[in-house]
């Protein structure tokens, strides 16, 4: 079995870390360049049926009590802490 050197190779994972990072911000293949939606217009009938889905999927989460509406802007998840 061979023996490593626990800094070095961490040192030589953060270089390799380093190198990488700074290669795609020279060649501006960030992802902090990129937008985060996408410009793609949805079919509107596509976008008809994603929006009733969420609708419906948000008054039965209302009338379950997973959600809890406590002024007119302003709800509860049940399922967040806090």
């Amino acid at each position: 079995m061979r023996t490593i050197n626990y800094d070095e190779h961490v040192e030589r994972i953060v270089e390799k870390i380093k190198e990488k990072s700074m290669r795609q911000r020279m060649t501006g293949k960030s992802r902090l360049d990129m937008p985060l939606r996408s410009n793609k217009m949805h079919d509107p009938q596509e976008e008809r049926a994603l929006f009733l889905l969420d609708y419906y999927r948000w008054r039965k989460a209302l009338a379950s009590g997973e959600i809890e509406k406590l002024d007119p802007r302003r709800y509860h998840m049940k399922w967040v802490q806090g």
